[in-house]
């Protein structure tokens, strides 16, 4: 893999961390139960979200060229083959 394409990968999971969508649903659960901090407070990956969120225009082309990348496919073609695995 070249450096470029790994530096972009490192952006690209530092403003979606691992987790994020499963922090985003446990904030979501915790607020309809009464808890009244911000997400963001509660889990620091949805801070880095809405941070990246804040500046997309500009990074919109990195990411979506990312997925488009060898790498990137590869990536997606093994998620799949690890869902299948697990009986979803």
């Amino acid at each position: 893999m070249p450096a470029e394409e790994l530096r972009k990968w490192s952006k690209y999971f530092q403003a979606r961390p691992i987790g994020w969508r499963e922090d985003n649903r446990t904030a979501k659960l915790l607020t309809v139960q009464g808890v009244k901090k911000s997400p963001k407070e509660l889990f620091p990956s949805l801070a880095a979200v809405d941070s990246y969120d804040s500046e997309r225009p500009e990074e919109e082309a990195m990411v979506s060229s990312l997925k488009s990348s060898v790498f990137g496919m590869k990536f997606a073609q093994a998620m799949k083959g690890k869902g299948e695995e697990n009986g979803s």
